[in-house]
Parts: C-alpha cells; sequence; structure tokens
C-alpha cells in the first residue's frame, strides 16, 4: 500500500527571481512555512505577498520526495480527465502550507474511485492527489495493542475493591415471609 499526501507544483516569485517547486498542503500544520535557501534564492524579504502568504522560513526543511506515476494515475478511471495535473516525479516539497493559509488547501471539488484508490481535491492552487492506493482488493484491518500503566491498574482495583467494600456490608435481599427455607429453619 502506498499513501499519498497532497502535494502540489508551485511558482514562487522573489525581488530576485522566480522557481517552481513543490508544496505540501497540510491541514493538520497550524504554519505555513518555506525552506530557507529557497526564500533566499528568489530573494524573498519582508511581507510582499501576491496570495497574502504568511510564511516562516526554517533551515533544511526535510519533507519527504514523493512520485505519482502515469501507471497509477492511469488505473483510476474517476481521474482520467485530470491526470496530467497530477503527474510528477520525485518532488520534494520546499513549502509546507498550513492552516494559517486554508483559503488554498480546502478542497472545493472531490474526485474519489474506489476504497483502495486515491483520491484527488482541487484547491486554490491546484488539483491534488492524496489518501491510499492499494492492489489489495479486500479492506486493510489494523491491530491496535494498548499496554496500560500501572497507575491505571491501582486505580481501577481500588474502585472494584470499594465495590465489593459496599456490597459486604451487611445488605442482604429481603425474603417474603412465607418463604419455604425460612419456615423449615423456624421449625427446627
Amino acid at each position: 500500500m502506498r499513501a499519498y499526501l497532497k502535494i502540489v507544483p508551485v511558482e514562487l516569485y522573489g525581488p530576485e527571481g522566480s522557481m517552481k517547486v513543490h508544496a505540501l498542503l497540510d491541514e493538520g500544520s497550524t504554519v505555513t512555512l518555506i525552506d530557507e535557501q529557497v526564500a533566499n534564492r528568489i530573494g524573498a524579504k519582508g511581507r510582499r505577498e501576491t496570495l497574502r502568504v504568511s510564511t516562516q522560513t526554517i533551515r533544511n526543511l526535510k519533507l519527504a520526495p514523493q512520485r505519482v506515476e502515469r501507471a497509477t494515475v492511469a488505473a483510476c478511471s474517476h481521474l482520467t480527465d485530470i491526470a496530467e495535473n497530477l503527474i510528477y516525479d520525485a518532488a520534494a516539497p520546499c513549502i509546507l502550507i498550513g492552516q494559517d493559509n486554508w483559503g488554498l488547501i480546502v478542497s472545493r471539488q472531490i474526485k474519489s474511485g474506489r476504497a483502495n484508490q486515491p483520491a484527488a481535491s482541487l484547491t486554490q492552487l491546484g488539483w491534488v492527489l492524496h489518501g491510499c492506493c492499494s492492489s489489495l482488493s479486500r479492506p486493510i484491518n489494523t491491530v491496535h495493542h494498548l499496554r496500560p500503566s500501572d497507575a491505571s491498574d491501582i486505580e481501577l482495583n481500588d474502585i472494584v475493591k470499594r465495590h465489593f467494600e459496599i456490597e459486604s456490608l451487611g445488605v442482604a435481599p429481603r425474603k417474603p415471609s412465607h418463604d419455604p427455607e425460612e419456615g423449615a429453619r423456624v421449625a427446627r
């Protein structure tokens, strides 16, 4: 199985030139980051922004490269009309766009296929491929193993112990006055 992140090609402009790079659209991030070398190369300084993107630079933003092969997209009939927008080779993102620029990353349209195929979302920056691609026709089951801490065991043990202490206070179920067992005990 292979998982695809939302990566889109973008062109950055600065006072010292422009540069074509890839951006990772990260809906779980609260900030937008740009690799310091990229910012320096285009001469990005201050707040001059066409898209109103507020970013922070980070030294050596090492995001994993991603490749979307033609065969992967061709196997997804729901993506044929946008295939050329989704294919790229070894794209290592230099920008991480987060929720502080949500207007750029929010999905405006979605194309989805079967559960084992990736989906594509249209954002303000273009189409992005995301989700999992698996040749398995059956769903993948996941097993989670939990190991409780000793503190939780002690607390649970105390709760159970208190429960049984309350139960053993001499409280017994009331028997009806015509109980045959009671009558047999009295007759002895």
